[in-house]
């Protein structure tokens, strides 16, 4: 398989004048500017967490499983009676993720004659390219979360399943995210039907005299034009204030719109070619590992094929993230011209929404409101208002 430089990854790898490190300098610096970065889980024991992590030793091209805990669901028994007239399976079952790659290179932009040459190329280039991986990292996250979603809000329209009759007015509104809420806690699709309901994220924030005080909430990742529509809203200014408060005591909540009704706002802006953020019907998917397409024009609204901003309600273990080594950080000579230098970054791992396939397992749990549907995700699908 190519990698940098048009070789082989053997001979690209063995050659001298390929220097490689697997940097925690740059695995650092791109997850620190993540936009998602409080809710990645530091640990495989965290599980309150919108994005867990899972520690594997992975390969690119190789399928991952990760164990799933299935509730116990039967009535069990009560009275004095022999554990043997009650029991129940613990079922092995699994989400599979596949592994894939990102990377990146740039050339050097004049003659390296020395060291201090050298050296400056290499401190651009590593800054450089741990940017451009933080805005890949998030680009690929955005889209996984945002492709196919199996429940999905559609604002000033709330029993309809589709964006059909989303027109430029339904940009979101207070209303909408009372709606997401309590789709997420009762478990219910826009028809009724019953869909995996979604975990609260948890966090423990210090305040003031030692006392301690768990928050328990969504978290719904808002673009550009909705967070600039919700602002109108005349109900907003008390979430605005509540968030405001908040803040001052957990950097999670910086940057937070505001909370209204249990979920916190946050404004991640929308996805261009030079940002990441919340997808519009009209944006460049980012395939990976397990989704390489998605038509985002689904998320369109039937009148004049409106524009719409694909919002999304999260909770606690909605994505999972694979993870072996860090980003490797590579620089090496260019072969044509000696007094050029070329410098690059790659990144093996595994990124999916969580989401249970009974037909990967055997047909274990065939029949459960979790089979083929998102975890831990709602779309929350809003007019820009343009």
């Amino acid at each position: 398989m190519a990698v940098f430089g048009g070789l082989s990854a053997q001979d690209f790898l063995s050659d001298a004048d390929t220097k490689i490190s697997y940097s925690k300098a740059v695995t650092r610096e791109v997850t620190k500017k993540s936009k998602v970065k409080p809710f990645i889980a530091t640990s495989e024991m965290d599980t309150t967490s919108i994005i867990k992590t899972v520690l594997k030793t992975c390969e690119m091209g190789s399928v991952v499983g990760i164990e799933m805990e299935d509730a116990l669901i039967e009535s069990g028994a009560v009275g004095n009676v022999d554990f043997s007239a009650s029991g129940e399976e613990l079922k092995n079952i699994k989400q599979f993720v596949k592994i894939d790659r990102f990377q990146h290179a740039v050339p050097s932009t004049q003659s390296i004659v020395n060291q201090r040459n050298a050296d400056s190329f290499k401190s651009r280039a590593k800054n450089s390219l741990s940017n451009w991986g933080t805005m890949k990292f998030d680009k690929i996250f955005f889209s996984a979360m945002s492709a196919d979603c199996t429940n999905i809000v559609v604002c000033g329209h709330h029993t309809d399943a589709t964006p059909a009759n989303l027109i430029t007015a339904n940009v979101l509104t207070t209303t909408d995210v009372e709606e997401a809420k309590r789709r997420a806690l009762l478990g219910l699709d826009a028809l009724g039907n019953s869909v995996p309901p979604l975990i609260p994220v948890r966090t423990t924030q210090s305040e003031n005299m030692g006392y301690y005080e768990e928050v328990e909430y969504f978290v719904m990742f808002v673009g550009t034009n909705t967070a600039r529509n919700i602002k109108n809203d005349a109900n907003w200014e008390a979430a605005r204030h509540d968030a405001l408060e908040r803040g001052k005591t957990n950097p999670i909540f910086s940057g937070a719109l505001g909370f209204w009704d249990g979920v916190l706002l946050l404004d991640v802006k929308t996805d261009t070619a030079r940002q990441s953020g919340v997808l519009t019907s009209s944006s460049k998917f980012v395939g990976f590992g397990n989704v390489k397409t998605s038509d985002l024009s689904i998320y369109k609204g039937g009148i004049a094929n409106q524009e719409t901003e694909i919002n999304l309600l999260c909770g606690a273990g909605a994505c999972h993230v694979v993870v072996d080594e860090g980003v490797a950080y590579y620089d090496w000579v260019d072969k044509s011209d000696p007094r050029r230098m070329n410098a690059g970054i790659d990144r093996v791992y595994g990124l999916a929404k969580t989401k249970y396939v009974a037909s990967a397992n055997d047909g274990i749990l065939a029949d459960s409101i979790f089979d083929n549907k998102d975890y831990g995700v709602i779309a929350v699908v809003a007019s820009t208002g343009l």
